[in-house]
């Protein structure tokens, strides 16, 4: 029996329950046993009742906005990858601006987890409706959904998933699929003779989370290879804010014929190119992360091979319009969404950078 007339002192009356046991329901707050919740579910599912936007929307311009926190790595430069997600957060900020929505930035040194914790302090000290966010911390991710929980603000995770105490919200390509793809991409250029490297970033508390699952596809890959005697594996672990070098060894073995395949988990392709200059390896393939305009620009000249795009843009876009949806209807099919592997090479980058 669908009704789309039917209000929320209708779905109370049905259950048999008060309009404020219905209201918390729909928000999801606690308070109602587990009995009287399924009961108006049942109710809402077979009504088709669906939350009244203009109604919920008055009830949260109260504070005559819907403020939504974001919470990011400072942006080091205008090619860090930082400035993408936000780029999409802005968007979205802007076409729903008439609507009430805002935004305020917090920026946390993704090398401090402590810098992280005191920035989560900092928003809970204010008045937000929603969290948008990285997990990069652990601890410090489960304590600011501890936070959010008891606060009832809705919170989501970009760029990265990882396991956490309490049930998440994730938009983000899956690191160990984007791992797996890299590998099959170099092999196919560098094949079983070859040396692979990949190159890591590492916070206060060793390889950044994104960058170490993306490791674990690529050496997965090459585990399932039924030839592999002759394949040579290092890993370059890269401080964000140190000078970027080839390990000694590294060094010594581009002075020979090997071809080498280097995989940067990250979005700092470019520092390589120049370096592998500097010390004279012409025999390699590259491929990386994230179409900043130096990647890009390396892309075309030739010196990186692929590029894999996690559409940080859309990442953001999308994180801010299902917050709204879900703030405003309770719908919440748009705060857990996989981003496809993208492969960008020079011959299709044009289509990306047009869009």
């Amino acid at each position: 029996m669908v009704n789309g007339n039917l209000g929320i002192k209708d779905i109370a009356k049905l259950a048999a329950v008060s309009i404020g046991t219905v209201d918390r329901v729909l928000n999801n707050r606690s308070g109602v046993a587990p009995a009287t919740r399924e009961k108006v579910l049942d109710i809402i599912k077979q009504t088709g009742y669906k939350k009244n936007l203009v109604a919920s929307r008055l009830k949260l311009a109260k504070n005559k906005v819907i403020k939504v926190a974001v919470l990011a790595p400072t942006p080091r430069n205008e090619h860090s990858y930082w400035n993408l997600p936000l780029q999409g957060v802005n968007r979205a900020i802007q076409e729903l601006s008439a609507m009430g929505v805002s935004s305020a930035y917090f920026y946390f040194n993704q090398l401090n987890h402590q810098h992280f914790r005191e920035q989560i302090d900092k928003i809970f000290q204010e008045e937000f409706h929603a969290l948008i966010t990285v997990p990069f911390f652990e601890s410090e991710s489960n304590m600011l959904l501890r936070k959010a929980k008891e606060k009832n603000i809705p919170v989501v995770f970009l760029d990265t998933e990882r396991e956490l105490l309490y049930s998440s919200n994730f938009i983000r390509q899956n690191a160990l699929n984007a791992g797996l793809v890299a590998g099959r991409l170099l092999h196919g250029l560098v094949g079983d003779e070859g040396t692979y490297v990949v190159v890591n970033i590492l916070n206060d508390r060793g390889k950044q989370i994104n960058n170490l699952q993306r490791e674990s596809g690529f050496r997965s890959y090459f585990k399932h290879l039924p030839n592999k005697t002759h394949i040579k594996h290092f890993t370059i672990n890269h401080p964000l804010e140190d000078d970027f070098d080839l390990s000694p060894e590294l060094k010594t073995l581009a002075k020979g014929p090997t071809k080498f395949g280097i995989f940067v988990t990250n979005s700092r392709s470019f520092l390589l190119p120049s370096i592998i200059k500097e010390n004279n390896i012409s025999n390699y393939h590259l491929i990386g992360f994230d179409l900043n305009k130096k990647n890009i620009a390396y892309l075309k000249s030739g010196e990186i091979d692929f590029l894999i795009n996690q559409k940080p843009q859309y990442q953001g876009y999308t994180a801010i319009k299902g917050l709204y949806k879900f703030l405003t209807e309770g719908d919440n099919s748009q705060l857990n969404i996989d981003i496809p592997v993208e492969i960008v090479v020079k011959e299709n980058v044009e289509y990306y950078c047009a869009r």
